[in-house]
């Protein structure tokens, strides 16, 4: 998570906790408040928390999530996971590296 994000988090924390902005619903217990309020964060939170992570990724980041600018050209190369086993290409009879099954 970048930091945006998390500031963004708590930003909407404080604007949605009750008495802030409103109180949902009025007149009811604290704790059906606070549930309300609760539900409302997450909903809220759950719909923007993307936009906000595409929105600021690249400021903060400098690259894109897999992606590494290599060299003066600046040529991309594409990140990919590898397996968990790594085996030589040089000598076939060296001892495979990594995890065994």
């Amino acid at each position: 998570m970048n930091w945006a994000v998390t500031i963004y988090s708590a930003i909407l924390f404080f604007i949605l906790t009750p008495n802030i902005l409103v109180r949902l619903p009025p007149k009811s217990s604290k704790f059906v408040v606070a549930a309300t309020h609760a539900v409302i964060f997450a909903l809220v939170f759950h719909f923007t928390c993307k936009i906000v992570w595409k929105a600021t990724s690249n400021l903060f980041e400098g690259f894109s999530e897999g992606e590494v600018q290599m060299g003066e050209m600046g040529s991309t190369v594409k990140m990919v996971p590898s397996e968990t086993t790594i085996k030589s290409t040089t000598n076939p009879k060296q001892k495979t590296i990594g995890t065994t099954n």
